[in-house]
C-alpha cells in the first residue's frame, strides 16, 4: 500500500491544471535534486535550494527548446517567462560559439558565460518563488503538505527525513508520472513525433538508432537507368559514396520514415548536420514521394501513401520551422 505522503504527490500530479509546463518541471526538478543528493541537512530538515531546482529546470527547457523546439505553452508569440530566460541563454550561446547547431545542455554548460548563467538561474528562482512553488501544492482550494517554504524569502523548500526517504524510494515512479503528464500537455501545443522521448531527455547517443541500409534498395528504385543521383546536388553518385539522409532532421523526428529519407553523398550528409531544409527542398521531396509511391510495394508503399494522404511532410516541416 502506497504511503499517504506519496499519495499526496500522486494526487497533485494527477489533478494538476496547467497553462504551461512550469509545475511539471518544478516537480521533476525536486525529484532530481533528491535523487542526486542536491540538498543539505539543517537540524531535522532537508533543505533544497531554489537555485538547484532552477538549474535543473533550465536544463530541461534548454534541451526541449533548443534541441527539439518544443513549445511549452499555447501562446504563439510569447514564451513563458522561464522559457524566455532560457532562450536568452541559448541565444547568447549561439552568438559566442558562432553556431546555431543544437547542443545538449550538459555539453554546453562549461562553455556558457558564468555570470550570465548565474543571472538566469537567479531570475528563474525568483519566478519559481512568485508563481510556482505555492501553486504546485494546490488541489482545488486545498494546499497539500508536500514540503515547506517561506512565502517571504522563497530561497528554499524543506522536507523531513522520512519524506526524503519516501521520495528517494518513489522518485522513478513519480518522475515517470510527471513526464507522462508533461508529454500529454506538449501534445496540445506541438505537432511532432516521439514527444515522450524528448520530454525524458533521451539523446541520440542513448537511443538505439536503426541502420538506414534497409531503405537503400527501396529508394534506389527511383533510378531505373542505374544512375544514382544525389537528391540535393543533382550529381551522379558512385556506389561506394551513397548515403541515406533525413531531410527533416532526425533530432526533430526521432524516427526513420521513408517519406523523409533521400539519397545523397556521404560528405553532404555529414556537412548538412541538423540544418532545417528550405521550402524548395521540401517541395522537391514532395514530388519525389509522389513519384516513388508508384514504384514501391508492401509496407513501404503503405507508409509512403499514408504520409501523402495525411500531408505529414508539410505538417512536420511547418512545426520544425516554428
Amino acid at each position: 500500500m502506497i504511503n499517504d505522503y506519496i499519495n499526496k504527490w500522486i494526487t497533485v500530479i494527477e489533478q494538476m491544471n496547467n497553462d504551461n509546463t512550469y509545475k511539471l518541471a518544478w516537480g521533476r526538478a525536486i525529484l532530481e535534486c533528491i535523487s542526486f543528493n542536491k540538498y543539505k541537512f539543517e537540524s531535522e530538515d532537508i533543505i533544497i535550494c531554489f537555485d538547484d531546482i532552477s538549474e535543473c529546470m533550465v536544463k530541461y527547457y534548454w534541451n526541449q527548446l533548443f534541441f527539439f523546439n518544443l513549445k511549452q505553452a499555447p501562446y504563439k508569440d510569447k514564451y513563458p517567462k522561464i522559457c524566455q530566460y532560457t532562450m536568452e541563454l541559448i541565444d547568447l550561446y549561439k552568438k559566442t560559439s558562432n553556431t546555431t547547431i543544437p547542443i545538449w545542455f550538459d555539453e554546453a554548460k562549461p562553455k556558457l558565460n558564468k555570470d550570465y548563467y548565474k543571472k538566469v538561474v537567479s531570475n528563474v528562482s525568483k519566478t519559481l518563488h512568485e508563481n510556482v512553488s505555492w501553486r504546485f501544492k494546490r488541489v482545488g482550494k486545498d494546499e497539500l503538505d508536500l514540503y515547506r517554504y517561506s512565502k517571504d524569502e522563497g530561497s528554499f523548500i524543506s522536507i523531513n527525513k522520512n519524506e526524503l526517504e519516501l521520495l528517494k524510494e518513489y522518485s522513478v515512479i513519480l518522475s515517470k508520472l510527471l513526464n507522462y503528464k508533461w508529454a500529454q500537455l506538449l501534445e496540445k501545443f506541438n505537432f511532432c513525433p516521439k514527444i515522450v522521448n524528448k520530454v525524458n531527455g533521451i539523446s541520440e547517443a542513448k537511443l538505439c538508432r536503426n541502420s538506414l541500409s534497409k531503405y537503400k534498395d527501396e529508394l534506389l528504385k527511383e533510378f531505373k537507368d542505374g544512375k544514382v543521383i544525389d537528391f540535393y546536388t543533382g550529381e551522379e553518385l558512385e556506389n561506394d559514396n551513397i548515403s541515406i539522409d533525413h531531410v527533416i532532421p532526425w533530432s526533430f523526428m526521432y524516427s526513420d520514415d521513408i517519406w523523409n529519407l533521400v539519397v545523397t553523398s556521404k560528405s553532404y550528409n555529414s556537412s548538412k548536420s541538423n540544418s532545417i531544409p528550405s521550402e524548395e527542398v521540401i517541395s522537391k521531396l514532395k514530388q519525389r514521394n509522389e513519384k516513388l509511391v508508384n514504384l514501391l510495394n508492401g509496407k513501404y508503399k503503405d507508409d509512403l501513401l499514408l504520409s501523402i494522404e495525411n500531408n505529414y511532410l508539410e505538417k512536420f516541416y511547418y512545426e520544425c520551422r516554428l
